[in-house]
């Protein structure tokens, strides 16, 4: 077998096992016997096998292969959430696949027609912030693909999904700055048509509108590159002397604290509060540290794999929503003495 790749088929064949015990061995299901699963995994090593997939997915219609995508891998939020999927994926024998869009609709279609054509059992995605187009979706479910949204979403479109409250979230995080006794309340908003976006606009609003605040379209900024127009935003913004700003993410807070530090006689917090939002690890080494909303990010991927793979291998008639919540983190950007 030196000139040859090894196959569950020679595995079996050797342990004189039948080869779905081999498979389910390999995958490292729980309902393999533990002495069963040592010898597999033992002669699989000392053969030097290797899966092949495409082989497996010929004969068992399944590749145990799901296909994730997201906007920007390298974020605090979706690296926890991925690592959150890798976690249930490799419990329940499943392999992952990754694209990213880089914010960029055609990107993400590209990509979800690429991993359909790698015969996936089923995709995970987070959209990008300028999708609006169902279209690759809709394809998806002629080919019978399962798929299903985690954090942000095309809200329109039937399917499964796994979010955080991000309007409740956000209303804790102005309402804080009320109680704090600010009432002159700004935001530093993501982009228009974006989920995520959307839904902490409309907690801002709402906050301010149930304690009897007034605000304009002129307290909004729409950040259509997140924190990378920020700061332009901001300086508009701050033409308005407000007292409290809500950033659509941390990286904007940390920004924000930045630029009244170095180029301002204002004080963070005694003159402005500042709340972002994520969690990010950022949020904590700015001086003051900047209060935030966490987001469960490994729990959301974890909860959104478990959900697919039940789609997957059960088939449910009916789409499933879970909303998990985020946590205000107060810190010394919004809280001032007494």
């Amino acid at each position: 077998m030196k000139n040859k790749q090894v196959t569950i088929k020679d595995l079996a064949r050797k342990l004189r096992l039948s080869v779905s015990t081999v498979s389910r061995a390999l995958r490292n299901l729980p309902d393999i016997n533990e002495d069963t699963r040592r010898k597999v995994l033992e002669l699989a090593a000392g053969l030097n096998y290797e899966p092949n997939y495409i082989a497996q997915s010929l004969i068992n219609k399944q590749t145990h292969i799901i296909g994730v995508i997201v906007p920007l891998v390298a974020t605090h939020f979706f690296s926890n959430a991925l690592a959150g999927m890798n976690e249930v994926a490799n419990q329940h024998g499943y392999h992952l696949m990754f694209c990213q869009s880089n914010e960029n609709a055609e990107q993400e279609a590209e990509g979800i027609r690429q991993l359909a054509s790698c015969r996936i059992d089923g995709l995970l995605i987070s959209v990008s912030k300028q999708t609006k187009d169902a279209t690759p979706f809709l394809k998806l479910q002629e080919k019978g693909i399962p798929f299903m949204f985690f954090d942000r979403d095309l809200r329109d479109l039937p399917a499964s999904r796994v979010i955080v409250d991000q309007y409740a979230s956000a209303f804790k995080a102005v309402e804080h700055m009320i109680r704090q006794g600010r009432r002159n309340i700004v935001h530093l908003a993501g982009p228009k048509g974006l989920s995520v976006s959307d839904e902490r606009l409309r907690g801002y609003e709402d906050a301010m509108q149930q304690h009897g605040i007034p605000y304009t379209p002129k307290h909004i900024e729409h950040c259509e590159k997140f924190q990378y127009d920020s700061l332009e935003h901001l300086k508009k913004l701050l033409k308005l002397k407000p007292d409290g700003i809500f950033c659509v993410n941390d990286p904007s807070g940390v920004i924000a604290i930045n630029y009244l530090k170095n180029n301002t006689a204002l004080r963070v917090p005694e003159d402005i509060a500042i709340v972002g939002f994520n969690g990010d690890p950022v949020a904590e080494v700015v001086e003051p540290a900047l209060s935030t909303i966490v987001q469960p990010g490994f729990e959301v991927g974890k909860e959104a794999l478990k959900m697919l793979i039940r789609h997957i291998e059960e088939k449910p008639a009916t789409t499933e929503k879970m909303v998990l919540e985020g946590k205000l983190v107060i810190r010394g950007s919004s809280k001032t003495e007494g």
